[in-house]
C-alpha cells in the first residue's frame, strides 16, 4: 500500500481524537538551545573532569570513559563503565552546574515571551477541551516545560506540594487542581467537585529543583543554581549506576509514571530518542508491540532504535527530518505501508509546524 500525503495527514489528525500520554525528551530542549543536548554535556564533562578528578581511581575510571567515547560510543554508553561513587557525584555536580546555568538563561526569556518552548502550541492544542489530566513524562532535568506552562497559564502538578520547600504528596497535589462547579439537576443547582484540566508531569530522572534532605525528596526552586552543601541533588545521570539510583528512589520518581503507562492506550513521543531502558520499560513496549496501541513519534533526528521499533509496531507512526543534512524535508513512516513518504516542502518534525499543519494552530 502506498502512503500518500492525504492518508498521512488524515491518520496523524485522527491520532489526536483521543488524548495520548506524552513523553518528551532532550530533543524538545535542544530545539531551543543545543547546549541542553548530550553532545554539549559530553564536551563539558570532557573539559571539566580532568580538572576536578582528584583520586587515582577517579582519574583511571574517567580515562576509561574517554577511551570508550574515542572508540565511537555515545556518552551514555561510555558512562556505563563508571563504578566509582565519588566520580558519579562529580558527574552529577558538573552536569547540574552546566544545565542549571543554561536553564537560568531561558527561565526569564520564556516567562517574558522573548523565547518560546518549541512544543508549547502542541500542548495547548491537547489541553483544549481536555477533561481532567494530560499525563506527561520526561527524563529532562531542565524546567523549560514548566516555565512554558506557567507562561501559558496551564495548570500542572509534579507531585510535590507545599510552599518554598515542597514535599512529595500526589494526593495533596491533585486537590490543588479540583474545583466546585454549579451543575443544574432537576431545576436546582448542585455543587459538584470537578477536576480542572491540567498537566500531570512526571520528572522521572529528577530535576534541577529536586533534592534529598534527610530521607525526603523535596522540590525547591531557590536551590536550582547554588544548592546548599548539606543537600544532595536528585538527578539520575547516564551510566550503569542510574539503575541503582532509580531503584533507591523508584517509588518517588517512577511509581506514578508506571501507573500512568499501564492505564493509557495511546502514546505521543516528542524529541524522544528511546535510549533509556527505564522509560522504555516492558510495560510500554508491550503496549506498542503486543497490544498494538496507537503511537506517534515526532523528532528531528531518528536513530537505529527508533527505526527498529517502528518496524515492530503495527500502529506506530514516525515523523522525522530527512537524514540528508541538506534536505530540510519531512519523512513519514508506518510499517503498514510500502515505503516512506517524503514531504520535501514540509518541516513537520518541528512541533510548531506540525501543530499548524496537522492540527490547525
Amino acid at each position: 500500500m502506498i502512503l500518500t500525503k492525504e492518508i498521512a495527514y488524515k491518520s496523524l489528525q485522527d491520532f489526536f481524537n483521543e488524548k495520548p500520554m506524552v513523553l518528551f525528551g532532550t530533543g524538545t530542549s535542544c530545539a531551543l538551545d543545543k547546549r541542553f543536548g548530550m553532545l554539549a554535556l559530553q564536551d563539558r564533562l570532557s573539559s571539566e573532569m580532568p580538572k576536578q578528578c582528584i583520586s587515582t581511581t577517579e582519574k583511571e575510571n574517567w580515562d576509561t570513559v574517554t577511551n570508550e567515547i574515542t572508540k565511537g560510543k555515545d556518552l551514555e554508553s561510555a558512562l556505563n563503565t563508571v563504578q566509582d561513587e565519588k566520580l558519579i557525584k562529580l558527574i552529577i555536580k558538573i552536569t547540574s552546574d552546566f544545565i542549571s546555568a543554561v536553564d537560568k538563561e531561558y527561565s526569564l526569556k520564556i516567562l517574558t515571551g522573548d523565547a518560546e518552548w518549541p512544543a508549547l502550541n502542541l500542548f495547548k492544542k491537547m489541553i483544549d477541551g481536555l477533561q481532567g489530566a494530560l499525563h506527561v513524562a520526561t527524563p529532562n532535568y531542565d524546567l523549560l516545560a514548566e516555565y512554558a506552562f506557567e507562561k501559558a497559564h496551564i495548570p500542572y502538578i509534579t507531585g510535590f506540594s507545599g510552599g518554598v520547600c515542597r514535599y512529595l504528596d500526589w494526593e495533596q497535589c491533585e486537590r490543588r487542581v479540583t474545583c466546585w462547579q454549579n451543575i443544574p439537576i432537576k431545576r436546582t443547582m448542585k455543587k459538584v467537585e470537578k477536576t480542572m484540566k491540567h498537566i500531570q508531569l512526571y520528572k522521572v530522572h529528577g530535576s534541577l529543583n529536586t533534592f534529598k534532605v534527610g530521607n525526603d525528596i523535596v522540590e525547591n526552586n531557590a536551590w536550582i543554581v547554588d544548592p546548599p552543601d548539606i543537600v544532595e541533588r536528585v538527578i539520575i545521570t547516564p551510566g550503569i549506576l542510574k539503575h541503582k539510583q532509580l531503584h533507591q528512589n523508584r517509588d518517588d520518581l517512577l511509581g506514578m509514571y508506571d501507573k500512568a503507562v499501564k492505564k493509557h492506550c495511546r502514546f505521543l513521543f516528542i524529541g524522544f530518542g528511546f535510549n533509556d531502558s527505564q522509560l522504555n520499560n516492558d510495560s510500554l513496549m508491550r503496549k506498542l508491540k503486543e497490544q498494538k496501541c496507537p503511537g506517534l513519534i515526532i523528532t528531528k533526528e531518528s536513530n537505529e532504535r527508533i527505526v527498529n521499533l517502528i518496524h515492530e509496531c503495527d500502529n506506530l507512526w514516525l515523523v522525522c527530518k530527512h537524514p540528508d543534512a541538506l534536505n530540510k524535508g519531512t519523512q513519514v513512516f508506518n510499517r503498514k505501508f510500502d515505503d516512506w513518504l517524503l514531504l520535501a516542502d514540509k518541516k513537520l518534525w518541528d512541533t510548531g509546524e506540525f501543530t499548524k499543519d496537522i492540527l490547525g494552530g
